[in-house]
């Protein structure tokens, strides 16, 4: 079974989840184990056994590993959910070449949030999630009439806002609006209980501290 794109939202907020193990990046075009390769700072760039979120997380010990990636497919979409030190909002473009690329990274000590969409080594769609809408890329206007008819945004034209004061959007739902629409522009759902509770195949992604740090 497989879920809309709005439960990503909560799980980042989640008591019972840390935000750090929650980098989503997904692709079209490629197979989990190419897109962990086109991710990895390593190679070759070993499939492991199947490993909870909390499993994976535990094999982060920031001397070897960094960054520990589960991988997995879901309809034309393959995904890794990494936790430790992901660098997804800096992926290179490149790493899209023949491909479709969506990141969402929840930066929990950087906030905002944010989303990019990478594709034929383009970055086609870049945006934060929760603090207006500014977007850049090859396509910044891709998902604006999807998120004015959501209620997210106000239509491009219009110079009110959207909502009265006591009206607006909380944060977090606004941003469970944006993910789902998202999702459903790119055909992409992901199975949440298997993500959050399940066993997925584990790749490390990063053997040395992201360029950030």
């Amino acid at each position: 079974m497989t879920d809309n794109l709005a439960w990503i939202a909560d799980a980042w907020q989640s008591a019972d989840l840390n935000a750090t193990d929650l980098y989503i990046t997904c692709a079209r075009g490629l197979s989990p184990q190419q897109l962990a390769e086109r991710m990895a700072d390593h190679e070759p760039v070993e499939v492991g056994p199947a490993l909870t979120i909390q499993e994976a997380s535990r094999m982060v010990d920031l001397t070897q590993i960094y960054c520990v990636g589960r991988i997995g497919q879901s309809g034309d979409w393959s995904f890794i959910v990494e936790c430790g030190g992901s660098e997804g909002w800096s992926l290179d473009p490149a790493a899209s070449r023949g491909a479709e690329v969506l990141i969402f990274d929840p930066r929990p000590d950087d906030p905002p949030s944010l989303f990019r969409y990478l594709a034929d080594g383009e970055l086609q769609l870049h945006f934060e999630l929760g603090f207006g809408y500014d977007p850049a890329g090859a396509q910044p206007d891709l998902l604006r009439p999807a998120l004015e008819a959501a209620g997210v945004i106000p239509p491009e034209d219009c110079i009110d806002d959207l909502l009265g004061e006591d009206e607006e959007l909380p944060p977090v739902e606004a941003k469970r609006r944006v993910l789902k629409v998202t999702g459903e522009h790119f055909g992409l759902f992901l199975p949440r209980q298997v993500i959050e509770s399940g066993r997925l195949p584990a790749v490390v992604t990063r053997t040395s501290p992201p360029s950030s740090w």
